[in-house]
């Protein structure tokens, strides 16, 4: 299982329900990831994008019992989550947010991070993956650039 977000300098990833940034080949990188794989999201971060994803199983984890999603498979347990995806073959990524990040971290062994070299406004900040001595960084991009914003991808795995 592996985690895939973006974050701003802070580890912000959202502010009111919504995404900080929007950046094209931020998405693009996404999307080439979690194509024909499985993610998995919490209710609000379904509500914020307002469909499940095309290309990908869906799976929502929600508290609320008579949550029904027609076009997602919607969970109440971590536990349910787990035993669900443990059959598949395919790979599975934690998209968000970050309670259900802190719910799968102990499950995860990969984060794929997109760091944006800027500060935005966040009332949503994800683990920081540079403060746990329990991940390394395997990898790192080349610094790319978007309508002024510097982002980079990093990719930490568990030790």
């Amino acid at each position: 299982m592996k985690i895939i977000l973006a974050v701003d300098q802070n580890w912000g990833i959202g502010k009111n329900n919504e995404m900080l940034f929007h950046l094209k080949k931020d998405l693009r990188h996404f999307r080439k990831l979690t194509s024909k794989n499985i993610v998995i999201m919490g209710s609000n971060t379904y509500k914020s994008i307002g469909k499940a994803l095309e290309n990908r199983e869906n799976l929502v984890l929600s508290r609320c019992k008579d949550y029904k999603l027609c076009d997602a498979k919607v969970f109440h347990s971590v536990d349910d989550v787990l035993t669900y995806v443990k059959e598949k073959e395919e790979e599975v990524f934690v998209i968000g947010g970050s309670q259900i990040v802190e719910l799968f971290l102990p499950y995860s062994s990969e984060a794929i991070i997109t760091k944006i070299f800027i500060q935005k406004e966040a009332d949503t900040h994800l683990h920081n993956f540079d403060k746990d001595p329990d991940f390394e960084i395997i990898n790192q991009s080349k610094i790319f650039e978007e309508d002024g914003i510097k982002f980079q991808y990093i990719t930490y795995r568990r030790k």
